[in-house]
């Protein structure tokens, strides 16, 4: 039985589901493979094209098609907190610094119920986001809404016309959702550096170089590393890509005011652009939503995909956001969070050093910290009693390390996990993830 493009596209992905084909691994020219299997050389380059599209592999020219890094992504980031374990895992805001709902919920039935075809975006979440936007000097005149920031990079990355084999910067460590998204919509996903100070501009530099098609960064609270720009670190970035008015830029501003970081965005090198602000964390991880801001085609583009997919984003969640988002008292907690968030980033950090162990975390709830065996470490704080997580879904080519959520930890807790985490692990060598 002859071989078409779609068994051999099947036959890699099993290879690569197996483990017998892992990232960096190259497959054989198409020619090669076409005498191999005794099938035309279309039928290969078909074959690898899909694969392409899929995410599967990465076309680099003279060096031939490799498999992709992490090309068997976790479908859920789910994760489960062994019994009696403290949570410092999952990276949730902590109950006690979030808002009472009732208040919101009773003030958004007030408004009724809504009709088919009625507006996308309700009058009260718009007044109020826009009112957030502007306080940052940002424009919200064109503002749409969708079901979180996950939501929000996948229409924009269709909104802007990208096609399978287009090339996406991310950051490496980054968050694992967009990672997923860009592969699975068949974009190259191109891995850019983090410090605690946001991606570099080395990194940017020799990304550009590869002709981006778009940039998805987080400019404060960056997961997993609680990176975030400083005014230079911005201003860098921004002149790199001045000259690149073709490159679509995504800044997911996903913690907002809880992350204890000044607001400074990269300046668009060009009419498409979009700012993504969500309420998860401020506000309560239940609240799927975010305002989403940018040029006019492409927020008009994201409005359309919304109503044409789900319709819209629940007006009952809109206006107990914009309640919450309008309350004194609430916006004092978010305060209030975003400084209990700091003091517990710095204990850990500051305990971690007098232990003799690096740790960064500039912004947000998380702490990142090096490591010479992932595993090792996690399984040190777990003998402690904390749930920690590993890093390894995080990177693409960046080194070992954990994350650990500083959201819900006491300081004797702190303390605690700092001399569980300075325990002495034997580096191990590690092969690129998959």
């Amino acid at each position: 039985m002859g071989h078409s493009a779609t068994s051999i596209r099947v036959m890699v992905e099993a290879e690569v589901a197996a483990g017998d084909r892992v990232a960096g691994d190259r497959l054989p020219t198409v020619r090669a493979l076409a005498a191999q299997l005794g099938v035309s050389p279309n039928t290969v380059a078909a074959a690898y094209k899909q694969l392409r599209d899929r995410g599967v592999v990465i076309g680099r020219g003279r060096q031939g098609t490799v498999i992709a890094p992490r090309t068997r992504p976790t479908v859920s980031q789910l994760a489960t907190v062994p019994a009696g374990a403290v949570d410092a895992l999952r990276g949730s805001p902590d109950p006690a610094l979030l808002p009472d709902l009732g208040a919101a919920f009773a003030a958004a039935t007030a408004g009724g119920h809504v009709q088919y075809g009625d507006q996308l975006v309700d009058d009260h979440f718009a007044a109020a986001a826009r009112a957030v936007f502007r306080a940052d000097g940002v424009d919200a005149t064109h503002l749409t809404v969708t079901s979180g920031a996950m939501d929000a990079i996948e229409k924009l990355l269709v909104a802007n016309d990208l096609r399978p084999g287009d090339r996406v910067g991310v950051e490496d460590p980054g968050h694992v959702p967009v990672h997923q998204i860009v592969r699975a919509a068949g974009l190259e996903l191109v891995p850019l550096t983090v410090d605690e100070h946001g991606i570099t501009p080395e990194a940017l530099d020799d990304a550009l170089h590869l002709k981006l098609a778009a940039l998805i960064v987080t400019p404060r609270a960056q997961n997993p590393t609680g990176a975030a720009f400083t005014k230079e670190r911005a201003r860098d970035l921004s002149d790199l890509l001045a000259n690149h008015g073709d490159v679509f830029l995504v800044q997911d501003d996903h913690a907002g005011a809880i992350s204890g970081a000044d607001w400074f965005p990269i300046r668009p090198p060009g009419p498409r652009q979009a700012i993504i602000r969500s309420v998860g964390k401020s506000l309560g991880p239940d609240l799927r939503l975010s305002a989403v801001v940018g040029d006019e085609l492409t927020i008009d583009r994201v409005s359309m995909a919304v109503s044409n997919g789900p319709g819209w984003v629940s007006h009952m969640l809109q206006r107990a956001a914009a309640h919450l988002l309008s309350d004194a008292s609430t916006q004092a907690l978010v305060l209030e969070a975003a400084a209990s968030y700091s003091a517990r980033r710095h204990r850990l950090i500051s305990a971690l050093s007098d232990r003799g162990v690096t740790a960064t975390g500039a912004s947000g709830i998380n702490v990142w910290i090096p490591t010479g065996d992932e595993q090792a470490t996690v399984a040190n704080a777990l003998a402690a009693g904390f749930a920690i997580r590993g890093a390894d879904n995080y990177r693409v080519h960046s080194g070992p390390a954990v994350r650990v959520t500083i959201s819900a930890l006491s300081d004797e807790q702190i303390d605690a996990l700092a001399d569980a985490l300075a325990k002495p692990t034997s580096p191990q060598h590690h092969s690129p993830s998959i």
